[in-house]
């Protein structure tokens, strides 16, 4: 069975919360120069992006996850050395991370009404804007990339450079659009598996897809 864990949490904005400040701590150099450089708000998302990652590819693991095993390349998408493999996405107001073990992925959100998405694009463009996002986050590559990517009408598969990409709709909250994306067909169609509160300060619920393989 194939497994996409899709981590979720609700940011509460104001100062970055001492939880996050020691992961930052242990985060790669480069990395809190980056982080150190944005506002509050843009630093507490990214840095609770990377808790749920971490808490999901523990999950799948059944054991901790070590930091130190992180890698921010400065050109390409970041990775957890000896996997799991992870793609992180936050709005004004939710951060997600989805995990998986087995196959390369990309997922992203957007919030409705506050979308980056909403002014050019409108509320209702936004499922094809988050589905083109996931590729992109898949393929590891950046927005520049976006009129290369080609959905379907149904928004079921897209294609960019050649590899066909299977996408899904990931149900997070009624202000929320989400899509997850990834090469293989597997993970088209996840079903939920469950749905639990988990005990961190920061993790509102995680949601569990799972496929037959």
């Amino acid at each position: 069975m194939t497994l996409v864990l899709v981590m979720h949490a609700r940011l509460r904005g104001g100062a970055v919360p001492e939880e996050l400040a020691l992961l930052m701590e242990r985060l790669p150099y480069a990395k809190r120069l980056e982080l150190e450089r944005r506002e509050p708000g843009a630093r507490s998302a990214s840095l609770a992006g990377i808790r749920l990652a971490l808490e999901g590819a523990a999950r799948l693991r059944g054991r901790a996850v070590d930091v130190a095993s992180l890698r921010f390349p400065a050109n390409g998408k970041p990775y957890l050395e000896g996997g799991p493999y992870f793609s992180i996405s936050h709005s004004l107001q939710h951060v997600a991370a989805a995990v998986c073990e087995s196959v390369e992925i990309g997922f992203d959100l957007e919030e409705v009404g506050t979308g980056p998405g909403d002014s050019s694009k409108g509320p209702k463009k936004l499922p094809r804007w988050t589905a083109t996002e996931a590729i992109l986050k898949a393929a590891g590559r950046g927005l520049r990339g976006a009129r290369s990517v080609e959905l379907d009408d149904s928004l079921a598969t897209g294609t960019l450079a050649g590899q066909r990409y299977w996408l899904r709709p990931v149900e997070i909250s009624t202000d929320v659009v989400a899509h997850l994306a990834t090469q293989s067909r597997s993970v088209v169609v996840p079903k939920l598996r469950n749905h639990e509160r988990i005990f961190l300060r920061l993790v509102d619920h995680s949601v569990l897809f799972g496929d037959a393989a």
